[in-house]
């Protein structure tokens, strides 16, 4: 379970996802993400709110169609029973 670990001035949260041995620290910054190891200061990852916006974009697209061609093939298979190969 994700826990809280500081909140006086931002959100630190830490990850049950583990890099190495050590779990996964997210600072959540008014500009974005930074990701870090636990009890590493230094080689942390930033990501932009823009970057997460566009990313969560391209999952609800590919959701989408993935679920558009099942309601195909599945209207396919009503229509014309079995297809021949």
């Amino acid at each position: 379970m994700t826990r809280l670990i500081d909140r006086r001035r931002r959100l630190v949260l830490e990850t049950p996802l583990l890099i190495g041995k050590r779990p996964l620290i997210v600072v959540v910054e008014p500009w974005g993400l930074r990701i870090r190891e636990k009890g590493r200061r230094q080689g942390d990852l930033p990501i932009t709110w823009a970057q997460i916006w566009n990313r969560a974009a391209i999952i609800a697209a590919e959701q989408k169609q993935a679920k558009k061609q099942a309601s195909k093939r599945e209207a396919v298979s009503v229509k014309g029973g079995i297809r021949p190969l």
